[in-house]
């Protein structure tokens, strides 16, 4: 029997965060060797690229049969995923140890997340209509700004290519759970392309409560559309997505309350401008808008009774000459955050404006780039970052990577100008956090007909200060924000994979110290060993895989007062193409049944089957 090894080379490259696997990829074909675009702005060669970059396509996606992009995320080195209960409730995700407030989150080059809060919440975040997802570890801020101290994550939708396809699915599972998908994507003879999504997901749920005893039911609804347009050598591309999710709530830590809801509404709109002005200047021009609102309902008049709508309005402007050796890119970011609340007497706005610059250089042997950002914001001190980067290619096959970088988070609307109480108020002279740090890397890839192996390691260091927290000390016990906090987060990501037809292994584990430097302790919700393992195999349409997941003691609070223990949770999936238009899908989640928080007092889903049946056309 002849297998193709490059379905097994294209799970290397999904699954390696440093993507040294593009070496393999060259050896085998160019399509699986795709463009960079969040680590330098621009499309970028991965071979090229110092900064440690993950790319997840969509075949990846397709194959893991997650359903929440925070699923996705969960199988990434030097991420922490915690959930406060089952599908819809909050989730947060910690990279390389920062705050979750401290990643900056795109979807399509449009920031996303609360501007009251200061965050994204990955509940509602399906996967239905993501084409690629792209992290890039690390401080991030010379090129994007406040939020990117840690790093940044861009979600990609679903584009249209040549012919029309049509995509459907259903599936149904444990505890009442059933889910439809839509997508219709393709292009047209005069260039126009276009992908609209539509998903819905309803499930009974479990108690979010750990003690509870009453389901928390969730449903969501996604829609999203893509519109690419040819104007003369350029494209016009106008975006827009909308999700709406409502999910039973528990009271406060594990007491159990009845009738509790909350409704997530998140959308997106953006039009986008490409042109290439000459052979070596092409430009950018986005305006876009998203907005996040979160209503909270209870039936007895209670204190969730509750609403924060936000939005942030963003104009980019970006150029970038390209001249085969070395290339320079200059823009201007220019947006404003909004946040009003009836229920909290919230109506507040943050302007903020930047001008940044960068260039790489390309020699063959050695890779170089520089980065550097001014940041001008209304109601706190401007910000300068930069950031110094390299690769270095010394043998066939082998990479070594070092990068250096400052960032920032600007206070949220929250931090700032919470209205006063008898118990708590904003702060309008608060200082915007900010960090230095630094990365290396090793790297090394091998390829033949048969077989393929990568190896990788990564070490990181990032000291954080002026860090934001909300305290409320005796006598008066009065809540407000301060620059108090001070932290370290150093660490070792490690990962191997190796692909010999039909079957396939990665193992990825992260090492993570990640200390309060005032008071010596560990970072909330952020283990200091974590890790997984896939293990699959690919034969006549049938694609079989075990997933292995490990997560080590961490504390539930800063204060270290409440331990949570590790735990070990292991998934099995199976699916087979029929045919070319059909395919059957199954999977059975923490196989073993163990229970589990990741957030203290909040439970996670037991065993759980799903099956599904998909169709293309």
């Amino acid at each position: 029997m002849k297998t193709n090894n490059k379905n097994y080379i294209a799970w290397l490259m999904a699954l390696s965060p440093t993507l040294f696997a593009a070496g393999i990829a060259d050896a085998a074909t160019a399509t699986l060797s795709p463009l960079v675009v969040t680590a330098g702005r621009v499309a970028e060669d991965p071979a090229q690229i110092s900064a440690q970059t993950s790319v997840i396509d969509r075949t990846q996606i397709v194959q893991s049969q997650a359903t929440s992009v925070a699923d996705v995320l969960r199988t990434q080195t030097g991420i922490d995923v915690a959930a406060a209960g089952g599908p819809g409730k909050v989730t947060s995700v910690f990279m390389r140890g920062a705050e979750s407030r401290h990643t900056l989150v795109l979807i399509d080059g449009v920031r996303v997340g609360s501007a009251t809060v200061g965050s994204f919440d990955w509940g509602n975040m399906s996967t239905a209509d993501v084409e690629r997802i792209e992290i890039v570890r690390g401080a991030q801020s010379s090129l994007y700004g406040a939020d990117a101290m840690g790093g940044v994550i861009q979600i990609f939708t679903r584009k249209g290519t040549s012919g029309t396809q049509v995509h459907v699915q259903g599936e149904a599972g444990s505890y009442a759970t059933t889910s439809e998908k839509m997508s219709v994507t393709g292009m047209n003879e005069a260039g126009v392309s276009y992908a609209l999504t539509a998903d819905g997901l309803r499930t009974r749920g479990i108690s979010a409560a750990a003690k509870g005893t009453e389901p928390d039911s969730y449903r969501q609804a996604t829609f999203s559309g893509r519109l690419g347009l040819p104007v003369g050598e350029g494209e016009l591309e106008l975006i827009g997505r909308n999700v709406d999710g409502t999910t039973g709530l528990d009271g406060f830590g594990p007491v159990d309350t009845l009738n509790l809801t909350s409704q997530t509404k998140q959308t997106v709109t953006s039009v986008k401008l490409s042109y290439p002005l000459t052979d070596w200047l092409e430009s950018k021009l986005q305006l876009s808008r998203s907005t996040d609102e979160v209503i909270g309902r209870d039936p007895a008049g209670g204190f969730n009774n509750s609403d924060f709508h936000t939005r942030i309005d963003q104009l980019t402007w970006q150029n970038q000459f390209d001249m085969q050796a070395f290339s320079v890119l200059a823009g201007l970011d220019i947006y404003r955050s909004k946040g009003n609340s009836g229920s909290a007497g919230l109506n507040r706005s943050l302007q903020q404006s930047a001008g940044f610059a960068s260039l790489a250089w390309h020699a063959g042997l050695v890779d170089v780039n520089a980065s550097l950002r001014h940041d001008r914001n209304s109601a706190v001190a401007n910000k300068t970052t930069y950031k110094l980067g390299a690769a270095l290619h010394p043998l066939d096959g082998l990479k070594l990577t070092a990068n250096y970088g400052t960032g920032f988070k600007a206070p949220s609307l929250n931090d700032l100008y919470f209205p006063a109480s008898a118990f708590s108020s904003g702060n309008p002279n608060l200082k915007p956090e900010s960090s230095k740090g630094w990365d290396a890397g090793i790297a090394w890839q091998t390829s033949d007909d048969n077989l393929t192996a990568a190896f990788s390691v990564t070490w990181f260091d990032q000291k954080y200060k002026d860090l934001i927290a909300w305290q409320g000390p005796p006598p008066t016990f009065f809540f407000a924000p301060a620059n108090v906090g001070s932290a370290r987060s150093k660490g070792m990501e490690i990962n191997a994979d190796l692909a010999y037809a039909p079957a396939y292994l990665h193992a990825g584990w992260t090492a993570l110290k990640a200390k309060d430097s005032v008071t010596g302790n560990m970072l909330a919700r952020r283990a200091k060993d974590s890790g997984h393992v896939a293990l699959g195999a690919m034969w006549e349409g049938l694609d079989a895989m075990v997933d292995w997941h490990v997560v080590g003691p961490r504390f539930s609070e800063a204060g270290n007062v409440k331990p949570m223990k590790g735990y070990q949770k292991t998934d099995v999936r199976l699916s087979y193409a029929i045919n070319p238009q059909w395919k059957l899908s199954g999977r059975v989640e923490n196989a073993g049944n163990k229970t589990y928080e990741e957030v203290s007092g909040y439970s996670v889903p037991g065993r759980s089957w799903y099956a599904s049946v998909s169709a293309v056309f």
